[in-house]
Order: C-alpha cells, then sequence, then structure tokens
C-alpha cells in the first residue's frame, strides 16, 4: 500500500520540478521588470526634483512633485479597484424554461419510479415479498 503512494508522491514531485521552470521565469522577467521600472521612475523623480529646485526652489519642487505622485497613486488605484469590481458580462445568464408540471405527469414518473424500484429490489435479492 505504501508503494501506491510513494509512486504517486514521486510523480507529483517530478510534475512540479518540470513545471517549476514554466512558472518561474515570467514571475522572474515581471520582478526584474518592476525593479528596472521603479529605478527609471526613481531618476525621472529625481531629475524632476532637481529641474524644479532650480526654478521653484527645494519647498515648491518638492511640494508639486509630491502632489503629482499622490494624484497619480490615486488615479492608479481607482482603476485597479474599477477594474476588480467591474462585471464580467461574458455570456448572459440563459432562462430555461420550465415545463409547467400537471398531476398527471408527477403521478406517472412516481409510478414509473415504484415499479423500477420495486423490480430493482425484485432482481437483486430474490423475491422476499
Amino acid at each position: 500500500m505504501m508503494g501506491v503512494f510513494d509512486g504517486i508522491a514521486h510523480s507529483i514531485g517530478r510534475e512540479v520540478r518540470r513545471d517549476v521552470g514554466k512558472l518561474l521565469v515570467p514571475v522572474l522577467v515581471a520582478l526584474i521588470g518592476g525593479l528596472i521600472g521603479t529605478t527609471g521612475a526613481a531618476f525621472l523623480t529625481a531629475w524632476a526634483y532637481l529641474t524644479l529646485s532650480v526654478k521653484l526652489g527645494h519647498g515648491p519642487a518638492a511640494l508639486l512633485i509630491g502632489l503629482a505622485l499622490t494624484v497619480l497613486a490615486a488615479v492608479l488605484l481607482g482603476l485597479a479597484r474599477h477594474r476588480l469590481t467591474k462585471k464580467i458580462a461574458a455570456d448572459p445568464p440563459v432562462s430555461q424554461q420550465v415545463a409547467p408540471t400537471t398531476g398527471e405527469a408527477d403521478f406517472a414518473a412516481e409510478v414509473a419510479f415504484t415499479a423500477a424500484f420495486v423490480l430493482a429490489r425484485y432482481l437483486g435479492e430474490g423475491s422476499r415479498d
């Protein structure tokens, strides 16, 4: 019995090792892209501060950049929230028409079920009735 579980565990291990490369590469590429993008945004922020501080002074330059980044963050968070809460209208639900049930159909179904039940008991266990 343990041999079966060992075989299953080893096959799962092989599957995971084989698929980890397919999953790890896109995650690493996204991580590296995010780090490079963050570095680029930091350099752009430093350039904007240095440029604005020459024209406006240190205080107003920092305030202006802080406000711009806060507005940008609010817009991005609003977009993310909108996309997460937006209902996806893929396929509208199909309404199925329900056939009206009549007493005759219910009675016929009940008779057929009872006959099948009695026949199954008769054939399965012998005639005990």
